[in-house]
């Protein structure tokens, strides 16, 4: 049931969905995957207006919508036992890796975007 009311959310552009791509080189998972806002307002609204509190994930989906943008293919994965918000690539380029961190002041936060 509720695969298919995100279905319907996704048909409708209102999510977008980013598969986990295995980082080396073999097909994507099936059963992962990460859902993305297409209107960060809405998104906001429907949390109730908490962004200051949500600021990461908030910017997390900025990141990816401006990566669509721009025409990448996006998926997420893991390198080393460490997340990588997003497995980028054009068709014709080479793969790209983006981390998203709201601050890197922290240096476990700055230890954990570089791999």
């Amino acid at each position: 049931m509720l695969e298919k009311y995100l279905e319907a959310l996704l048909d409708s552009f209102v999510f977008y969905r980013a598969d986990r791509q295995h980082t080396n080189g073999r097909e994507p998972l099936r059963t992962n995957a990460k859902y993305y806002a297409v209107d960060v307002a809405l998104r906001y609204h429907l949390l109730g207006g908490t962004a200051k509190a949500d600021a990461g994930h908030l910017l997390e989906n900025i990141v990816y919508l401006e990566l669509l943008r721009r025409g990448y293919r996006v998926k997420f994965g893991r390198i080393n036992g460490r997340e990588i918000y997003f497995v980028a690539w054009k068709p014709g380029d080479r793969l790209e890796y983006y981390q998203v961190a709201q601050s890197v002041m922290d240096e476990n936060t700055l230890a954990g975007t570089l791999l």
